[in-house]
């Protein structure tokens, strides 16, 4: 008895862990995932800090990159065009969802001076410039530039969480 019993057991463990080996309904074959365009940082970097409030005075651009990336299994073997815009709509949704008042940024004080990137064969990154007039950000308000990705090629798509940053711009005293 206790040597059926210890037969059915081990038998019954076999089966068990045998069955899991064939699961192809929950297997992610990530070798056949295509390529991906997202805003690699848009989860945890969001504030542009620049410091003192002398600054405001100053028409000189400060540039601050921002970069895209293509999430890929393996690397890009074609060069990838990768687009971006200032998205209000963004900004009006950010807003809604977690009832904030975020203004953005007048248009005087920003430039994206290369909304167009080319992610180079072989590599992932390419990085837009934002350029910042100091002297055109109003004193008051909280101003943010929301900054999505447009356009990618027929073969990339655009990632679903991370298409979209919202850069905040922030004065503060240095000391």
């Amino acid at each position: 008895m206790k040597n059926t019993f210890k037969l059915l057991v081990a038998a019954g463990l076999a089966v068990s862990l045998v069955s899991c080996l064939k699961d192809d309904e929950h297997f992610v074959d990530f070798a056949a995932a295509g390529y991906v365009a997202e805003i690699p940082y848009a989860a945890n970097r969001s504030i542009i800090r620049t410091t003192d409030s002398l600054v405001r005075t100053s028409a000189t651009a400060y540039v601050f990159p921002l970069d895209v990336n293509i999430a890929s299994p393996n690397l890009p073997t074609t060069s990838i065009p990768i687009t971006v815009a200032i998205d209000q709509a963004a900004l009006t949704a950010y807003n809604t969802a977690n009832k904030t008042t975020y203004q953005l940024l007048p248009a005087t004080a920003y430039q994206l001076t290369n909304p167009s990137v080319m992610v180079a064969a072989g590599s992932r990154i390419a990085t837009v410039n934002i350029s910042i007039i100091p002297n055109q950000v109003p004193a008051t308000g909280t101003y943010v530039i929301p900054v999505s990705i447009t356009t990618v090629p027929a073969n990339v798509t655009i990632s679903a969480n991370y298409h979209t940053q919202l850069l905040q711009i922030l004065f503060f005293q240095s000391k």
